[in-house]
């Protein structure tokens, strides 16, 4: 299979998937906005991940049908870094500028006994 194949099926499955492959993302943030709609089960959790170069801005905002614990995180090796961190919140709406070029998730944690919704978008 030659390299414009193997690219073309990558930025297939990665439609299917809602992913990016980064080389169409090198030269800023996210491509295009994106919708997102997460139900979390009880002491569950729900991502959304993407890949960012070094100092692009990805643009976010949620809302929640309860409180959820809110991160921007990535790995490093064995270790999870968080550069955005809340408590207990039900929205947000923000810009996050990358500090390396990662795979970033943006992740909701349901800490309650029922299931809840998140709704949202990601923009360039």
């Amino acid at each position: 299979m030659s390299g414009v194949h193997v690219a073309l099926l990558a930025g297939a499955i990665g439609a299917v998937f809602g992913v990016v492959p980064p080389t169409a993302q090198a030269a800023g943030a996210l491509p295009v906005a994106k919708s997102f709609t997460h139900t979390i089960k009880p002491n569950g959790v729900a991502e959304e991940c993407f890949r960012l170069p070094a100092d692009a801005a990805v643009g976010y905002a949620f809302e929640a049908t309860g409180p959820v614990d809110f991160n921007i995180h990535f790995h490093r090796g064995h270790d999870v870094e968080y550069p955005v961190k809340a408590d207990q919140v039900r929205q947000a709406d923000a810009r996050f500028v990358a500090p390396s070029a990662q795979e970033y998730c943006l992740m909701w944690t349901n800490r309650s006994a029922a299931p809840l919704a998140v709704t949202g978008t990601l923009s360039p």
